[in-house]
């Protein structure tokens, strides 16, 4: 299931690590802590990234269960994609 940034969303990194996601359309914003700054970056690195894919640069990044960290990204992708800030092609 590839996950694509939308065109409109624009990406501000905070110097903690953090970040700010806002899609310039809808105005929704999405606060993203270090993990989720670390998936954005993969997404906008690679234009459009799997489940899997992402799960697996979370998982070689942070000491994480494979298991834990797909449930947890899954639900991540799914919130972008109800406020239109990614979409799943």
């Amino acid at each position: 299931m590839p996950v694509e940034k939308s065109s409109t969303t624009v990406y501000t990194p905070l110097d903690d690590g953090t970040g700010v996601l806002l899609n310039v359309e809808t105005l929704f914003y999405f606060s993203l802590n270090r993990t989720g700054a670390a998936l954005w970056l993969e997404l906008e690195a690679n234009n459009s990234s799997t489940v899997e894919d992402l799960t697996r640069v979370i998982c070689d990044r942070f000491d994480v269960d494979q298991d834990a960290a797909r449930l947890e990204i899954d639900d991540f992708v799914k919130q972008l994609e109800r406020l239109k800030i990614v979409r799943i092609v």
